[in-house]
């Protein structure tokens, strides 16, 4: 079994501190992801209407088919 070398306890940061980094950090955590985010977003909308304009057709395709079913009644 693996144990870790004993080492000393750190003593817990203050709550003044955690919140002075977190205001620093979340505003540059956000002008980082949301350009990513927007760019993800762009290329998942193109992948999608890709997609969409291939199988277009079998869609139609089927609807064409099941519409003739409901109509006829089989």
């Amino acid at each position: 079994m693996y144990m870790a070398p004993i080492t000393a306890a750190k003593a817990p940061v203050s709550t003044t501190a955690q919140r002075v980094t977190g205001l620093i950090v979340l505003p540059i955590s956000a002008v980082v992801m949301v350009p990513f985010l927007a760019g993800y977003a762009v290329y998942a909308v193109a992948a999608l209407g890709v997609r969409g304009l291939i199988k277009a057709p079998r869609a139609l395709l089927q609807m064409v088919d099941y519409a003739g079913q409901v109509a006829l009644g089989r």
